[in-house]
């Protein structure tokens, strides 16, 4: 009779036990504002805005030599399109989407220009997770003046 007491309080007392083991929560490995953003290598690095005013710059110029090269009329079209723009974690620049700001009129060979002008672009340093240091994925948006 020992024996089976002892047995049943055993049985129940590993029942009882929770096993479970916790999981430890991953850490956030999406790219914030207070993280390294994607930095264009043939601007400066040193400074943030500097950088960012040179990509800007440089992708401008491109895409208004681009635009004069295909002979591309914008007529009366004034119009702002946001271009989502992705940089993954090799630095790959990639366009994800595009959106008007009021008028659906803009013309494809606009569309088809500024992304040969963005896949034409070298590599950027990617973002990095500041307190990881690891590459992530980075997303902003773009706009981008239409105008004759």
């Amino acid at each position: 009779m020992k024996i089976w007491a002892l047995l049943l309080t055993t049985t129940l007392l590993l029942f009882a036990c929770n096993f479970t083991k916790q999981n430890s929560q991953a850490p956030n490995i999406n790219w914030t504002q207070l993280d390294e953003p994607p930095l264009f290598l043939d601007c400066p690095t040193d400074d943030v805005k500097l950088n960012w005013d040179c990509f800007t710059k440089t992708l401008e110029k491109k895409l208004q030599s681009k635009w004069a090269t295909n002979k591309l009329s914008f007529g009366n079209l004034n119009d702002t399109l946001y271009v989502t723009l992705k940089v993954d974690t090799l630095g790959q620049i990639s366009v994800l989407n595009y959106k008007n700001s009021a008028k659906p009129q803009t013309s494809m060979d606009i569309f088809y220009a500024i992304e040969e002008v963005i896949a034409s672009l070298p590599l950027l340093q990617p973002a990095f997770k500041t307190n990881l240091e690891v590459p992530v994925e980075a997303q902003w948006i773009l706009p981008v003046a239409i105008s004759k």
